[in-house]
């Protein structure tokens, strides 16, 4: 715990790692505001890179407060908590983030995920998910999703690795009547396919890449799509410093008429390694 400058941080790893300290310097970011962005697909594949056996805890939780001239307040966590008992793997994924002014709030969304998966063979699992969510931002009182279906990682190297997904899930949406165009519904009730890929490269220069998307379909509007790609690569710049670049890439085929199709962020910073 870290307190000094109107900033409290907060940091809990349960399973022990050889990094032990890092810091990103963000060098190039875009926060959208709410009158444009687009889609809510959350990229959970993120908490579940690590091989882990047993019981397992990752939560990281954040929070800012300026005071004075401006009035700020950002507030954030995530994580992850489950066990592994021979072929089961049940998990709980959550997450938020809060950030306002003192006249306006910029980010309000919070998830909560129970995932389930059945492990068929080192390189194949089932999953199932409830996931309940509210991104006020993006005018959402609240998403429900129920959903099933396969994982199965078709190649793997020690360099290379890529794993896919499909299945199905129920999303029930319901958003803000009064911040809606009179030719939106506030209430959207959808099947949809939830496919996934999770490609990771690292080169003998020891720079990586690691790219996660989801494409879902409405299995009744194939038309009606919403696309998640999230593309992270680092490079070593010495042994312990790396140079990061992250790429956002979210698109929602049919937003209300209030918001855009695509988001798009870029973030840049360094990395220091200390072990």
């Amino acid at each position: 715990m870290r307190s000094g400058g109107g900033c409290i941080s907060a940091v809990t790893h349960a399973r022990a790692r050889a990094v032990l300290f890092s810091t990103t310097l963000i060098l190039c970011g875009l926060t959208v505001p709410a009158h444009t962005r687009g889609q809510t697909i959350l990229n959970t594949e993120r908490f579940q890179l690590d091989e882990v056996t047993g019981p397992h805890l990752s939560a990281d939780l954040s929070a800012s407060l300026k005071r004075g001239n401006a009035e700020v307040l950002d507030v954030s966590t995530s994580g992850m908590v489950g066990t592994v008992v021979g072929r089961h793997w049940p998990r709980l994924i959550f997450g938020g983030r809060y950030l306002s002014t003192k006249d306006r709030s910029i980010l309000d969304d919070q998830f909560i995920q129970i995932r389930y998966s059945y492990i068929l063979s080192p390189r194949t699992r089932t999953f199932h998910f409830f996931q309940a969510q509210e991104n006020l931002t993006l005018l959402q009182e609240s998403r429900f999703l129920l959903g099933t279906g396969v994982r199965r990682t078709f190649f793997e190297s020690e360099r290379v690795s890529l794993a896919l997904g499909t299945g199905v899930m129920g999303e029930w949406e319901t958003l803000d009547p009064d911040r809606l165009e009179p030719s939106d519904s506030p209430e959207e009730n959808t099947l949809r396919m939830a496919n996934l890929g999770v490609l990771t490269w690292t080169a003998s220069s020891g720079a990586r890449l690691l790219n996660i998307f989801y494409v879902q379909p409405d299995l009744g509007d194939l038309g009606n799509v919403r696309v998640l790609n999230d593309l992270d690569l680092s490079m070593p710049l010495t042994e312990s410093l790396r140079a990061t670049l992250r790429l956002e890439w979210r698109r929602d085929s049919r937003p209300p008429a209030t918001l855009s199709k695509d988001d798009l962020s870029l973030r840049a910073g360094f990395a220091l390694e200390l072990s």
